[in-house]
């Protein structure tokens, strides 16, 4: 058996193809794959360690922790304001997620709370102090052996094609995309008009301690443009997802009990 530790997400645009990257050149990892790539897709041999990252395999986790003791997770937690502004390299003409899409994966991820494979790492701390957020992992999966500081990894950093679109580029690790989401006001009110007020959710996650922040969106005019997810799921389109997901956890169990 291998060890396998999947890097998921609340989002899309929430850093796990930066620290997806930064795990396999600063720790010591026997095989990953260049981008993304789903869950029940991969292999590696016996003995060995396998990184790999998909933000919307979220959904699946908490039917597989518990069935595969060779599993760990890592949530990748991002201030929802700052996830919704966010556009991908590939289409910077459009925002990439929404709120609708958030919640749905933080709402699986709370289901793996205090799992013992399970770790979540906030995006803002990760991009403040990336040291320490090496030895937040390294605490929890002590099987992983350092190789470089998180702080150093672009010096060492062999880098896709796929990856470098998605993060634009390879530089050191820094805040600089915390808070965005103030120079997008007109987006944060499209999206609380679409779906509710952001604040419960901003509380409950500790970006907010109440509802202040919100005035700052009283004067603005709503941002109303479609995002690449679709705003609403429909009692088809959530039906199709649910069966899919029982179809893809299905098959994944079926893989690793015939390994």
């Amino acid at each position: 058996m291998f060890k396998h530790l999947h890097i998921v997400a609340c989002s899309p645009r929430s850093g796990t193809t930066l620290l997806a990257e930064v795990m396999a050149t600063c720790f010591k990892v026997d095989k990953h794959y260049d981008h993304e790539v789903r869950f029940n897709l991969v292999s590696a041999e016996d003995g060995q360690i396998l990184i790999t990252k998909r933000p919307k395999d979220t959904m699946y986790m908490p039917a597989i922790i518990d069935d595969d003791p060779e599993i760990f997770v890592i949530y990748v937690m991002r201030d929802p304001r700052d996830v919704i502004v966010s556009r991908h390299g590939k289409d910077k003409g459009m925002y990439y997620s929404n709120m609708r899409l958030w919640r749905q994966m933080h709402a699986c991820a709370r289901q793996m709370y205090g799992h013992e494979r399970f770790l979540e790492i906030r995006y803002e701390d990760f991009v403040r102090d990336p040291d320490a957020t090496q030895r937040l992992i390294a605490e929890k999966f002590p099987w992983l052996e350092k190789t470089h500081k998180f702080s150093e990894y672009h010096e060492y950093a062999q880098i896709s094609e796929k990856s470098i679109t998605a993060m634009h580029s390879v530089r050191p690790i820094a805040p600089t995309s915390v808070g965005v989401w103030t120079q997008h006001p007109g987006r944060i009110k499209g999206q609380q008009m679409i779906h509710g007020s952001l604040t419960p959710d901003l509380i409950e996650c500790g970006y907010e301690s109440s509802a202040d922040w919100e005035r700052v969106l009283e004067s603005v005019e709503p941002d109303l443009s479609r995002s690449l997810y679709p705003e609403k799921l429909y009692f088809w389109s959530r039906i199709s997802q649910y069966f899919n997901a029982l179809r893809k956890v299905a098959m994944y169990r079926r893989k690793r009990r015939s390994a």
